[in-house]
């Protein structure tokens, strides 16, 4: 059980539309005065934060502008104010004005963020995200304001806001509605806590673990490019894999798959191939004490502390659950460049057969055997290379002795996968 102080405490009240009177606010005039009121001491001069920049300015009595922030991240003047308050005449016809109060530990704020800028990221960033979570379908369709009072020792800001016009989702309906709910629940109000603390610790903290995972992911990105040494799926000791891609560069063919541009992965629609692509994914990452396992690892390790850091934030508000669509997104994207790679690697490597004999030898065994499983390796050479058209194909004797040899090597090194596969007796020439 949870029982940490939170970081970020947040307090949810409304002032309902004229049409959803209640039992505190019975009349439309009782709605009107505390929203002009809310204006007012939203942007009392006794509550404003003063910097040390105000001070040696001369800004501190003599600016016009007023303790209360609009969208654009600015500070408003009493002439802005007084336009708004009109507006808000309009609005509280239909919409509710949801109010809240977002409050920190005595000197959290200033030991731990620009206050400044967090206050120019709420109204640009994270305020908007917010009432996106809250189911608000366009946020240029919403009015909020917001203003941070120092007059406790614990600093808080006042936060309040109104639909200009229809603009919620309702379940099952694309018509937009006034949202008729005036309390907000705790996924909505824990989304904006983690986002606040988010912030707060997003320099220092969380920007150096984004940039070790991105770090993580381009130096795998490299085993799935052809102009590195380090290419995967050009792997010679590793028949296994070649026929998987051999397979599905001809499937890519049959199907004709978008032949002339670049494939992308998800546009494939046939099970046949996309069942293959992810088989051969599987094989690749199922490789044990490879430089790519390490470092896939590693790349897996940085994803848990991203994954520990949102986690130890919503835990310090109180919050049972969190935000990890970062983290799912971070491997789709790998995922899917892998699968991309490997589609389009398999469509090259089919409209380009050329080989090198070792390689040749490697899949003239492998074909061979395939019809006739009883045949060893020696046998399968040696009918193979006695055509005419075949022998052509190979320079002279010694390079095919040579090639035979490699491949004699190789297979007295592979897996047990790979024995298994040519289940014959080791006899070798």
């Amino acid at each position: 059980m949870m029982t940490n102080v939170p970081k970020v405490i947040v307090k949810n009240m409304f002032t309902p539309s004229f049409k959803n009177l209640n039992n505190k606010y019975k009349t439309q005039s009782q709605i009107h005065d505390a929203t002009m009121n809310m204006f007012d001491y939203y942007a009392s001069e006794k509550k404003k934060a003063f910097f040390m920049l105000d001070y040696f300015s001369g800004k501190i009595g003599k600016d016009k502008e007023m303790n209360i922030i609009f969208e654009n991240g600015e500070y408003a003047t009493k002439d802005e104010i007084e336009k708004r308050k009109k507006k808000y005449e309009k609005y509280i016809e239909n919409s509710n004005i949801y109010k809240l109060v977002i409050s920190f530990p005595k000197n959290y704020l200033e030991e731990n963020v620009d206050i400044k800028k967090l206050e120019k990221d709420l109204a640009k960033h994270i305020i908007p995200m917010f009432l996106k979570k809250c189911g608000f379908d366009d946020v240029k369709n919403m009015s909020y304001q917001f203003s941070l009072h120092t007059n406790t020792e614990h600093l808080h800001f006042h936060l309040s806001f109104a639909e200009k016009g229809p603009n919620f989702k309702r379940t099952n309906n694309k018509e937009l509605v006034y949202r008729h709910a005036g309390k907000l629940d705790q996924k909505e109000l824990g989304f904006l806590k983690n986002e606040i603390e988010h912030y707060i610790h997003k320099e220092k903290v969380f920007t150096p673990l984004l940039k070790e995972t991105n770090e993580e992911i381009e130096k795998l990105k490299k085993y799935f490019n052809p102009k590195e040494r380090n290419f995967l799926l050009r792997d010679k000791n590793d028949i296994l894999l070649e026929e998987k891609i051999i397979k599905l560069g001809e499937l890519i063919s049959e199907k004709k798959i978008n032949q002339n541009n670049r494939i992308k992965f998800n546009s494939i629609k046939n099970k046949e191939i996309r069942n293959l692509t992810n088989e051969i994914k599987r094989h690749i990452f199922s490789k044990k004490d490879s430089e790519f396992k390490n470092d896939y690892e590693n790349f897996k390790n940085s994803l848990n502390k991203i994954n520990h850091y949102f986690s130890t934030i919503s835990e310090s508000n109180n919050i049972k659950s969190f935000d990890n669509s970062l983290i799912k997104n971070k491997e789709k994207y790998f995922d899917n460049y892998v699968l991309n790679a490997i589609v389009n690697h398999a469509n090259y490597r089919n409209k380009n057969p050329k080989l090198s004999e070792n390689e040749l030898l490697q899949e003239v065994i492998y074909k061979n055997h395939k019809k006739n499983i009883k045949q060893n390796r020696t046998s399968i050479l040696i009918n193979a290379l006695s055509s005419n058209i075949r022998r052509q194909q190979f320079k002279n004797k010694y390079q095919i002795k040579q090639a035979v040899k490699d491949i004699n090597e190789e297979l007295e090194e592979a897996q047990y996968e790979f024995d298994k596969l040519f289940n014959v007796n080791k006899e070798y020439s």
